[in-house]
């Protein structure tokens, strides 16, 4: 079941479908979106409205990407750290 949510974005509201429970993260993503958006129009004042939504979707897209890819590295290194310690304990043993 969904209920009706409305965010703002540029001062114009909207009216969404949220699921149940998930009204906060979809505010918190309406607002986060508000932001770039904001900043995309403030360095970009004459584009149009679609393309500051496009230029800031790219930019929370990329965002969203480069972080995934960082996390990917760390996760990466913490199994590498691990065997290591692995490694390092059984040779105690």
């Amino acid at each position: 079941m969904s209920q009706e949510l409305k965010i703002t974005l540029l001062d114009k509201t909207l009216s969404v479908a949220c699921p149940e429970g998930q009204a906060g993260a979809l505010l918190e993503s309406a607002d986060m979106l508000n932001k770039q958006m904001l900043k995309v129009q403030k360095g970009k004042p004459t584009s149009s409205l679609l393309n500051v939504a496009l230029i800031s979707a790219l930019n929370i897209s990329y965002e969203l990407l480069d972080s995934k890819s960082k996390q990917q590295s760390d996760n990466e290194k913490l199994v590498e750290l691990s065997q290591r310690i692995e490694k390092s304990l059984s040779q105690q043993s």
